[in-house]
């Protein structure tokens, strides 16, 4: 079924296509579903292998196959594997319960700390914007070169290592080029001010000026 002409849509149909991954937990055996494409199935990205291990994004099955690939690239060239893959039935992991929960991908055991998993990204991301993988996403044109903090909560704290004198446990997790973000499905957030202020002109009457952001001509975006 096509999607929707967007002019016969009233403003909240069209807020409600936007806002399109619906966080499906009815059943431990079914993937986190997206409604465009329709029936289009995402893989939850976590932390670590754990089942209490914080989910930080979702993942379409074109990143899981690619990190699939990742993992055979570490394999012959000798490294140890990055990712955690558990994608199949026999993977499927259990709660205490005895439920089970489904396909997940997270870092491998060895890739614990928010400086290794930086790394990690920062490689990944790299060698896949010189590849041009995703060119309309990371590519030479979209590169940002700015470094995005990841959150294992993204509405918690927003902390970092250089402030933590007393090695107190963080809600920072690792950061990853901005451009990329989206590919790993973790939330980003963005700062767009405008400004309104009342005014008189030259004959003396009461106006309102608008300040228009315009973005600089270096942006890549």
């Amino acid at each position: 079924m096509p999607p929707p002409i967007l002019s016969d849509l009233s403003f909240l149909q069209i807020v409600d296509l936007c806002d399109n991954v619906e966080l499906r937990r009815d059943s431990p055996d079914v993937l986190y579903d997206a409604k465009y494409p329709e029936h289009e199935q995402l893989v939850p990205f976590a932390l670590a292998a754990s089942v209490d291990s914080p989910i930080l994004g979702l993942l379409r099955l074109v990143i899981v196959q690619l990190l699939v690939l990742e993992n055979e690239r570490s394999r012959k060239l000798g490294q140890p594997e990055v990712w955690n893959l558990q994608i199949d039935e026999e993977h499927h992991r259990k709660l205490s319960n005895g439920r089970s929960i489904g396909p997940c991908v997270s870092f491998s055991a060895s890739i614990d700390t928010p400086a290794k998993r930086t790394a990690v990204m920062k490689e990944l991301c790299e060698r896949w914007r010189d590849e041009e993988r995703f060119p309309d996403v990371c590519g030479p044109k979209k590169w940002r070169n700015e470094m995005y903090p990841i959150y294992a909560d993204p509405f918690g704290a927003h902390d970092h290592p250089d402030n933590n004198p007393e090695g107190k446990p963080l809600n920072y997790v690792f950061e990853m080029e901005r451009s990329a973000c989206a590919l790993f499905g973790v939330i980003t957030y963005g700062v767009h001010m405008s400004i309104y202020e009342e005014d008189v002109d030259e004959r003396g009457s009461k106006i309102v000026r608008v300040w228009v952001p315009t973005r600089a001509l270096t942006k890549p975006t």
